[in-house]
């Protein structure tokens, strides 16, 4: 999930390097180069922010509505155990280690995890929609001339905000619902198997993943949020500075 939501945040920056490019290998001496160039990312901005708004009202109806949802859950260490007699021949040979988590679709999940990976699916699309809406409010007050507006400033701190605190509710929302998902599926009470399978051993631990609780907390959303909180600070002193200079004029 959380992998997806880096990936979102970093294509919005490639667009953003993209639309400079372009305007770059167009750019001229004359004055409107500069504004060319933020009209681009504005527009690209726009583009993120309508995509980012379908992706997030998608992700949080689909695990709500519909029979199966793709879920991703953990599941303790697991490797699968061919018998004895099974000899592969390839190039490397497998030491140690094995799958922690799955992507699979699953039925029957409970309201309470579908809920849970819904909202968090959603909030993960939103951080990135938010950050293209400060993009665009950034672009349209350097366009008036006004790249130091108190609002510019408030969108970055709000920015922040959004980030540190979805990313973290994000992760910790879809682990608890990975988990939940992991309990019910692979959280097996008995079972039966017909054939000779004496020389694999028991065969749910052979074939079978065993469920497992994970919920991890993680640190980029912070690191971000400070990113936008410092970036917010930045924009307040050049306002006091613009004000100061246009006073002693």
């Amino acid at each position: 999930m959380i992998i997806i939501g880096a990936a979102l945040v970093v294509l919005l920056i490639i667009g953003t390097i993209v639309a400079f490019a372009i305007a770059a290998a167009r750019r001229s001496r004359s004055e409107d180069d500069a504004g060319s160039l933020v009209r681009v990312t504005r527009v690209i901005g726009v583009l993120w922010v309508m995509f980012a708004a379908v992706g997030a009202v998608a992700n949080l109806l689909l695990p709500l509505l519909t029979p199966a949802v793709t879920i991703t859950m953990p599941i303790q260490e697991f490797w699968p155990q061919l018998p004895s007699t099974v000899d592969l021949q390839t190039d490397a040979t497998r030491v140690s280690g094995g799958f922690t988590s799955v992507t699979l679709v699953v039925e029957g999940l409970t309201p309470l995890a579908r809920a849970l990976w819904g909202i968090s699916q959603m909030i993960v699309w939103t951080i990135p929609g938010v950050i293209a809406l400060f993009v665009v409010m950034a672009c349209s007050r350097l366009l008036e001339g006004a790249a130091f507006a108190p609002v510019v400033a408030k969108m970055a701190t709000t920015t922040g905000a959004v980030v540190a605190f979805g990313g973290v509710a994000a992760q910790i929302m879809g682990d608890i619902a990975g988990s939940i998902a992991s309990t019910q599926l692979f959280g097996a009470k008995g079972g039966s198997w017909e054939g000779d399978y004496a020389g694999i051993g028991n065969v749910f631990d052979a074939w079978v993943p065993a469920s497992t609780v994970q919920i991890s907390f993680p640190f980029w959303p912070i690191a971000v949020g400070l990113a936008f909180a410092v970036l917010g600070a930045i924009l307040r002193s050049g306002a006091r500075l613009q004000n100061d200079v246009k006073g002693l004029v």
